[in-house]
C-alpha cells in the first residue's frame, strides 16, 4: 500500500506551546499545496496549562495528530512515538522553535526524489534576524579532537567542508542538526529508527553515523531556508552538560573500537577536569566518565509520570 502522504512532520512540545503553535502556522503558509503532509505532535509530558493551551490553538487543524506522553520520552523517544502515527515517503524531525521559509517543504522533498543516495538533508538555519548559521557539523573523533577540522580539511576535503562558508548548491556534509532533519522513510525503518538510548544531544550524529556506514549521505540544501531560534545564553547548565557528555561517551562506545573509546573517554575526562576551577559540577561530570557514564546520570532517570491526564 502507497503512503498516504508525500512528509510527515513531527514535532515535539515541552512546555512551549507559543512556539509550537507558530510553527504548524509556518508549515501551513510557506508550504505549496501540491505536497501532501501530515503534522505529528508529540506533547512531551508538559504542564497540564501548556498543553491545554496547545489543544485549544490547533484544535480542528486538518491532517494534524496531537499526542499526549504522560513521559518526557526525550528526543528520540518522543520522535519514535511520532513515526508510529506517520503514513508518509519522508518523515521530517523539526524542532518546534523553527518558522519554515518560502516552500522550504518543498524544496526538501524535491532535493531528496532526485537523490537516491540522500538519506538525510536540511535547510540552511537561520537565526531570528534572518542571517545564516552552522547547520551542519563533523563526526567525534580521535583525530578531529587532536588536529582539528583545519588540517584534517587538506587530506580530505569532502569530510571537512567549511561551516561558517555561505553555499549556493546543495553540498554533502557529515551530520546536520537536529533542529531540522528531513529523512528518507524507507531506510530509517531499514536502521530500526532512531536509537532510544539518547535522552537528548548527539541524536543526530548517531543517526547520520548510522546511514554513512550504509553508504547513506547526509546534504545541506541551501534554499531550503528555516529560522531557528536559538538561544543566546552563555550560562552553563551543568545537568544539560552532564547529559550531553553522557550521550556523547555512548555514541563512542557504539560507534567507535573500544581502543578509540578509551582514548576518547580519557581525553574528555582531563579536559573538563582542568575547569574544575570554575565550577565543581566540572568534576562531577568527569567522575562520571571516568566510571563510563552509566544510565543512572541521565536526566531520563529523574523525572516522574504524569499519573491522571
Amino acid at each position: 500500500m502507497l503512503p498516504a502522504y508525500d512528509v510527515a512532520i513531527i514535532l515535539l512540545n515541552y512546555n512551549s506551546s507559543s512556539f509550537t503553535v507558530n510553527c504548524v502556522e509556518s508549515i501551513w503558509e510557506q508550504t505549496d499545496r501540491s505536497l501532501q503532509w501530515q503534522i505529528i505532535i508529540v506533547d512531551n509530558n508538559s504542564a497540564p496549562e501548556d498543553y491545554q493551551l496547545l489543544q485549544s490553538a490547533l484544535q480542528g487543524k486538518p491532517h494534524l495528530t496531537l499526542i499526549r506522553s504522560i513521559l518526557n520520552l526525550g528526543f528520540t523517544g518522543g520522535n519514535m512515538l511520532g513515526i508510529q502515527h506517520c503514513n508518509a515517503r519522508y518523515i521530517y524531525f523539526l524542532n518546534n522553535d523553527t518558522l519554515l521559509q518560502k516552500n522550504t517543504l518543498n524544496s526538501l522533498h524535491r532535493f531528496m526524489e532526485t537523490h537516491p543516495d540522500a538519506g538525510i538533508c536540511s535547510g540552511q538555519m537561520l537565526n531570528d534576524k534572518l542571517q545564516p548559521i552552522n547547520t551542519f557539523n563533523y563526526f567525534p573523533t580521535i583525530s578531529m579532537k587532536i588536529l582539528g577540522p583545519g588540517l584534517l580539511r587538506l587530506f580530505r576535503p569532502e569530510d571537512y567542508p567549511k561551516r561558517n562558508a555561505t553555499y549556493a548548491d546543495p553540498l554533502r556534509v557529515p551530520l546536520v542538526s537536529g533542529a531540522s532533519m528531513f529523512v528518507r522513510y524507507s531506510m530509517l525503518a531499514d536502521v530500526g529508527g532512531m536509537d532510544p538510548n539518547y535522552f537528548f544531544y548527539c541524536e543526530e550524529e548517531d543517526l547520520a553515523y548510522t546511514f554513512r556506514k550504509k553508504g547513506w549521505h547526509c546534504y545541506l540544501v541551501p534554499q531550503a531556508g528555516f529560522v531557528h531560534f536559538v538561544s543566546t545564553s552563555t550560562t552553563v547548565k551543568m545537568d544539560f552538560l552532564q547529559e550531553y557528555y553522557y550521550s556523547l561517551l555512548y555514541f563512542f562506545s557504539k560507534h567507535h573500537s573500544t581502543a578509540a573509546y578509551i582514548c576518547l573517554k580519557w581525553w574528555y575526562f582531563f579536559k573538563l577536569l582542568k575547569k574544575t576551577y570554575k565550577d565543581a559540577g566540572y568534576a562531577r561530570i568527569a567522575w562520571m566518565i571516568a566510571k563510563g557514564a552509566p544510565p543512572c546520570y541521565s536526566l531520563r532517570f529523574k523525572q516522574k509520570m504524569q499519573l491522571h491526564q
